[in-house]
């Protein structure tokens, strides 16, 4: 029996699992006449991109319904080590076509039985980016092999007997939870590894009229399809495996993949308990039966208990909602929270009410005018804010700060105004904005004008136009801007613009103007810039950290420099660069062909390739366009906000949809979909506002650009790379980040309160965290 994967030699923790490949089923049509001749590539992968090991399958000519009936086996270690089962067409005159992947993590593989052997499962085949095209699935079975029992079951096509409810280990956390239901322990097959722990105490187990388990908390008069986990003490490093372990198998269910609907299933428990708390249509929680028993604060609560006479609760949603008993309403928002608002910033004005949004983001109401806004308006008074100040982390209050110095010039006219065509707008914005030798002229009010079109300007066509010009100025295809080498839609200089266009410098200095324009009127520009752009915008110094998220190529070259003796390469202070076909060298310094690059001198060479790459070889272009942005905004003004905030300031807070980014997440090293830190991240996301989850963004990925189509289409050095979180350090360290790779190590910590003001500080104070150079 061939094993592939890791040698006999490779430790005690290692195992053997089997892999029955029988059929595949109803694939995609890739060719035009509708025939495919498919095939599987199987790999041993760890932490989703080191391949130990890969086998394929033979390949079956002309189907849409392979069928395979191969057997392998490969030694693994269950908890670091992924299957990944890629279906290929051969029948390309170019390359295989694409049909499919699975990925099957190893933990929750059961071990071999005569069942195992005789039932197979279905695995739905999903896409590798959202432009695959991809259907059907794969038939197989999986088991680890028992010590001592290397023999084969019977290869051929034997009888087959298909499960009828076709149970999948799954997260107890699925996107599909809304249509699913938990099997009761005896419909499902559960192997010894995964039993469940004892119920929590004041926790009953019940059966509804279908026989789907639900679970009851008399403590607090609510039911739950989860089944709930008992909170573990915290224990010191050796015993901290085996708490792990507990932890992540208390997490996993066996549910059903069958679409039953929700709601009569919740009419059938309803039957069986009483006061379950539902929301009314005003979007507040009905009162329960009352209870004049505060609930206690949990242990790692800073709040501190509730007030006498409040009580708080869960709704079926998952929020928690508060009962006061004491004026018998009820509330989402903390009351705890409230006591320290009014503390601290006083009552609301008269007419104002505060509420808690679907999301958990608090807004307000004025009555008065019978309008809402996210902004509290205590903090638009001046005698309780207090002056914007430069060196406030807070982007609202610099941006206060920032646009209170921005003074309209007194001598100009009323209005700037500018007739153009839509389908020459980049020639005739440039014809009438360079010309403008008195650049105050621009400050004034814009009154832009579409030829043929007839409408008056109040403010809704000069957005349009800052949009439709953005999209001509950036775009690649003129030569002036270049897309990174990491993906397809940060943006920087084109080093080689002057061979594009012979008046390039008079266009980046337009480009810098409609910039200034942009930030003078309150407009947004659509484009996003590499980081190092916004840092020589306000003379930043630019770091080797920054070049990781920019060309990692680069980037792990000059690393590796760093962290050895480079004698042994025979570099010199001069490097290469290919430019349309011809190889040219530039020195980093004068003599520098000559000059080796040696232990002791290479920090300098790293900095001199550093700004080689990004400053000198578009030196010219950079200054064009400060010289046009400077014509509108003082460099001086400018420098109170951060090359992260520059990037807010030039392109807006980007809309984020939090479900898209959750739903397109990995977890790595322990992590998983309904880990409590993970449970706690996403919470602490949805509770940020926007500009904080721009923030996280850029400290993840560089950017807080997300790409057209979602987060599904994230890219990092290696082309397609989704957001990732990896479970890393201890509950002491502060998260860090790897930008090339769109990777967050977050440390597992103890509490959310803990999470959430690591998670600030790491963001917020970017630059000089572990990790980051």
């Amino acid at each position: 029996m061939e094993i592939h994967g890791l040698g006999e030699d490779a430790g005690p923790d290692t195992r053997v699992v089997r892999v029955n490949i029988l059929e595949g089923v109803s694939l995609a049509k890739k060719d035009i006449f509708g025939a495919s001749d498919p095939y599987v590539r199987i790999q041993l992968t760890k932490d989703s991109n080191v391949v130990l090991a890969g086998v394929t399958t033979k390949t079956v000519k002309k189907s849409l319904n392979p069928k395979w009936y191969e057997n392998f086996h490969f030694r693994v270690k269950p908890g670091e080590h992924t299957l990944l089962f890629e279906v290929f067409d051969e029948n390309r005159l170019t390359r295989d076509d694409f049909l499919g992947m699975v990925e099957v993590p190893l933990r929750h593989v059961p071990f071999e039985n005569e069942r195992t052997w005789n039932t197979f499962k279905k695995y739905i085949l999903r896409p590798r980016s959202s432009r695959s095209r991809v259907r059907g699935f794969l038939r197989m079975s999986i088991a680890f092999l028992r010590d001592g029992n290397q023999e084969e079951p019977q290869n051929g096509e034997e009888t087959i007997e298909e499960e009828e409810t076709d149970w999948e280990l799954v997260e107890t956390n699925d996107q599909n939870q809304d249509s699913v239901d938990s099997p009761s322990n005896n419909q499902a097959s559960t192997p010894a590894s995964h039993q469940q722990p004892p119920l929590p105490p004041g926790w009953e187990e019940r059966q509804d009229a279908n026989g789907r388990l639900y679970y009851v908390d008399h403590r607090n008069r609510r039911t739950q399809w989860q089944r709930p986990v008992s909170v573990l003490p915290t224990v010191d490093s050796s015993t901290s495996s085996t708490t792990e372990n507990q932890q992540d198998q208390a997490r996993q269910i066996y549910i059903a993949r069958r679409h039953i609907s929700l709601e009569n299933t919740l009419d059938n428990v309803s039957q069986q308990t009483s006061n379950l708390a539902q929301i009314t249509p005003n979007n507040e929680p009905a009162r329960p039966t009352p209870d004049t028993t505060a609930a206690p604060a949990t242990i790692d609560d800073p709040l501190g208990p509730l007030p006498p006479g409040w009580q708080k609760q869960k709704a079926p949603n998952g929020r928690f909602f508060f009962i006061d008993h004491n004026t018998r309403k009820t509330t989402w928002q903390d009351p705890r929270l409230q006591k320290q608002q009014v503390d601290e910033l006083g009552p609301l004005p008269t007419g104002w009410e505060q509420r808690v949004h679907a999301d958990g983001r608090v807004f307000f109401i004025d009555h008065n005018t019978k309008s809402t806004q996210w902004e509290d308006p205590r903090l638009q008074n001046p005698e309780i804010a207090g002056p914007a100040v430069p060196y406030s982390r807070d982007y609202k209050k610099k941006y206060d700060f920032f646009k209170l110095r921005l003074k309209k010039p007194s001598n100009i006219p009323n209005k700037f105004e500018l007739k153009l065509s839509r389908g020459n707008i980049l020639e005739d914005s440039y014809r009438g904005i360079i010309v403008v030798k008195n650049a105050d002229l621009l400050k004034a009010r814009l009154w832009i004008e579409f030829l043929g079109e007839v409408g008056l300007d109040y403010g809704g066509v000069a957005r349009e136009w800052f949009f439709l010009l953005s999209r001509e100025m950036f775009n690649p295809y003129y030569g002036l801007f270049e897309y990174s080498a990491m993906d397809n839609y940060t943006l920087q200089i084109n080093p080689n613009s002057g061979l594009c266009n012979e008046d390039h410098l008079s266009y980046f200095k337009f480009i810098g103007r409609v910039a200034g324009m942009a930030v003078y009127h309150g407009k947004l520009l659509d484009a996003f810039f590499i980081r190092p752009f916004y840092k020589m915008m306000i003379s930043k110094p630019i770091t080797l950290a920054d070049m990781e998220a920019v060309d990692s190529e680069y980037y792990n070259s000059l690393l590796w420099i760093k962290e050895n003796d480079p004698i042994d390469l025979e570099l010199t202070f001069a490097v290469d660069e290919e430019s349309f076909g011809e190889m040219r060298t530039s020195e980093l310094k004068k003599g520098g062909r000559l000059i080796p690059v040696t232990n002791e001198n290479k920090r300098e060479y790293i900095q001199l390739v550093i700004e080689w790459r990004f400053v000198n070889r578009i030196r010219k272009q950079m200054e064009s366009f400060m010289d046009g942005f400077t014509d509108l905004i003082p460099i001086e003004l400018l420098k109170v906000f951060d090359e992260n905030e520059i990037e807010l300031l030039l392109s807006g807070l980007g809309d984020i949809n939090v479900n898209d980014w959750r739903t397109n997440t990995a977890y790595r090293g322990g992590y998983h979909a309904s880990h409590v830190v993970i449970q706690w991240f996403w919470k602490a996301v949805l509770s940020f506002d926007t500009e904080m989850r721009s923030r996280l963004l850029q400290f993840v990925t560089g950017t807080s650009r997300v790409p057209v189509n979602g987060f599904a289409n994230l890219y990092g050095s290696n082309g397609p790379q989704l957001f990732t979180i990896e479970l890393w350090g201890s509950k002491e360290s502060l998260p860090r980040a790897h930008t090339c790779f769109n990777r967050l190590d977050l440390p597992p910590y103890q509490s959310y309160y803990t999470m959430v003001e690591k998670l600030r500080t790491a963001v917020e104070n970017a630059q000089g965290f572990e990790g980051v150079d």
